[in-house]
């Protein structure tokens, strides 16, 4: 009797447990706690204070990011104040200093300036000057932006907080996202447009419901590991974007099924990215990247503020204290009101804020990766000018004097050999005298001396002048011929560096041998034509590492944060690095400088 109850009890627990299984009862709870993110978040401050040779925040703060003020600091400056830090004051008065030298088109930059300055406690009226001639002026993420600031308590006269809210719900697609242009959604945009929502999500029904449509959309997008991918690579900053939004409307992506996916949430989404000196790649396995860095960095203090109860990343705690609208008010109260209701929920390992100790965190681009530099430092080029309806046409260099200096200039190479052929006869000489007569010796020597001559002969040493020589490489083995030219008619004559018809390499032929690739023909048009070039990556063999940061001087995120540079190949945006892309005979190239990450180019993507 006692082995059939036995036996009835184990069947019947055997039909639970399966029961569970098939029918689960929700998604796996996370169990990455609070100290585990303030020790990626203090990570990502000990790599950066290493990178500045900085012993604390407060250093870093008054140094580093006070002379990146305005270029590559801002972000870490926001999340610095948004982490505790009051004290920006060096890093404001940069920033200011480097306003007042500067003048910039995209509306976008102003807006995050403006944000900046706020984060920063400034009073300076640039913050509102900007606004009117900002808001709405281009697309979708200066509508963003503006609204954040208007968020803080600043006014305008041209924009109310209401109808950029209604702006904004009006661009949201019927997939429950928002994007720069096209059909369907992003992540990253969408993300972006519900972190300026979040103050009005609790008592604003209509941008309740537009949050909540957007909230399916991005767990739609989430894949199995927990993260995302945009323009089908996956990458942290998107994982990061929506960390940031869904901790600013108080949802913790560790218990809240709709983001966990397959036992995995958001941060680990972001977590795999993660390098062994606490930085953060674009790629898994990659170099580290600075936009990926400070993109987990603000997302992972974010998700901070929300277990503390505090207000979204972009509600800044340094504003000036007459700012605070109704608006503000509110988010801050219901923040308040969340965290007393739920503290008892959250894991709550908090780590003490001396402000000693590194424990803070930011994103964007870009990069403690090692960097290779095309670069004409002495020689410029100047390229006579072609109408771009003339697809045809080669051009030749119009620099008259470095073919005529090159070839009267002595060939290093004779001399180097004689160099070493009579070092090797005075060493000889030497071990003569001395009595060393020994024939290994002497076959040593000469082993030794042809080694370094053959060295000497199969190795091209050229300076810059002969670098850039103005000549085209010649190619023994050709298989072809491609055309490319190089534009950035989005900012053309914005500044005095930037070509007034925005054409900075007209099409031009080359000849290119099997294999090569959109990069090698880059770097020959470097060479031949005296263009600047900057490759962030690498500059060798490896060239599917390829990513060009800078042509001609002009770089990404001169122009917003969305700008940079892409490049087409028959009309059609590649899905694969420049160093990747084999070409083929009669391939046209196209080297175009975008402001909204190339959708403003009218993009056709490679299927």
């Amino acid at each position: 009797m006692k082995t059939k109850l036995l036996s009835g009890l184990l069947c019947l627990m055997s039909a639970i447990i399966l029961t569970l299984n098939i029918f689960p009862l929700s998604a796996k709870c996370s169990d990455h706690t609070v100290g585990e993110v303030d020790d990626l978040i203090g990570g990502i401050v000990s790599y950066k204070l290493g990178q500045s040779g900085v012993g604390s925040v407060e250093e870093w703060l008054d140094n580093g990011i006070a002379e990146g003020a305005g270029k590559t600091t801002d972000w870490y400056a926001l999340t610095l104040a948004q982490s505790g830090y009051a004290d920006l004051s060096a890093y404001e008065q940069s920033l200011l200093k480097y306003l007042g030298n500067n003048n910039f088109a995209s509306a976008t930059s102003r807006e995050k300036y403006a944000l900046a300055l706020c984060a920063a406690g400034s009073e300076n009226s640039y913050i509102t000057d900007i606004l009117d001639s900002s808001i709405g002026e281009q697309g979708i993420m200066s509508w963003i932006y503006g609204l954040h600031v208007l968020n803080n308590g600043y006014t305008c006269s041209r924009f109310t907080v209401d109808s950029v809210v209604d702006t904004i719900l009006s661009l949201q697609y019927s997939d429950g996202g928002w994007a720069l242009f096209g059909d369907y959604g992003d992540i990253d945009v969408t993300a972006m447009t519900v972190q300026s929502l979040s103050p009005y999500y609790h008592y604003n029904s209509e941008v309740s419901e537009s949050v909540d449509r957007a909230l399916d959309f991005m767990s739609r997008k989430q894949m199995d590991n927990g993260g995302y991918q945009s323009f089908g690579n996956p990458n942290p900053e998107s994982a990061a974007q929506v960390l940031t939004a869904v901790s600013a409307l108080g949802i913790d992506c560790r218990s809240d099924e709709r983001f966990i996916k397959n036992g995995n949430d958001l941060l680990d989404g972001i977590i795999r990215f993660r390098l062994s000196d606490g930085s953060f790649s674009h790629i898994e396995g990659g170099e580290s990247n600075e936009t990926a860095t400070v993109q987990a960095y603000y997302s992972f203090v974010a998700f901070r503020r929300m277990t503390e109860g505090k207000t979204p990343l972009l509600i800044l705690d340094n504003r000036r204290k007459d700012t605070d609208s109704p608006q503000v008010t509110e988010a801050t109260a219901h923040f308040e009101a969340v965290t007393e209701s739920s503290s008892a929920q959250l894991l709550t390992t908090v780590v003490s804020d001396s402000h000693g100790t590194t424990f803070k965190t930011t994103r964007t681009t870009s990069v403690s990766y090692s960097t290779s530099v095309i670069k004409t430092e002495s020689v410029t080029i100047a390229i006579s000018s072609v109408s771009s309806s003339n697809k045809n046409v080669s051009l030749q260099p119009s620099a008259t004097s470095h073919n005529e200096k090159i070839g009267n200039k002595q060939s290093y190479k004779p001399i180097i050999i004689i160099a070493i052929a009579g070092s090797a006869l005075a060493v000889a000489l030497i071990m003569f005298i001395l009595g060393k007569r020994n024939r290994k010796n002497y076959i040593f020597i000469g082993i030794v001396t042809g080694a370094l001559i053959i060295l000497v002969m199969i190795t091209d040493i050229r300076s810059s002048d002969e670098y850039y020589s103005g000549n085209k490489k010649e190619k023994k083995k050709p298989v072809g011929t491609v055309t490319m030219e190089i534009r950035c008619d989005t900012i053309a004559g914005k500044s005095e560096h930037i070509p007034e018809d925005g054409v900075i390499l007209p099409p031009t032929a080359f000849d290119f041998e099997a294999g090569e690739t959109v990069f090698d023909i880059l770097t020959e048009a470097a060479q031949t034509y005296g263009i600047q070039v900057e490759n962030k990556c690498s500059a060798g063999g490896a060239h599917g590492m390829v990513y060009i940061s800078g042509i001609n001087y002009i770089y990404e995120y001169d122009f917003g944060d969305l700008s940079g540079w892409v490049y087409h190949v028959n009309g059609i945006t590649p899905s694969r690095s420049c160093g990747e892309y084999v070409l083929s005979n009669g391939d046209s190239i196209e080297w175009l400088y975008t402001c909204e990450i190339g959708h403003d180019l009218d993009e056709v993507y490679e299927k």
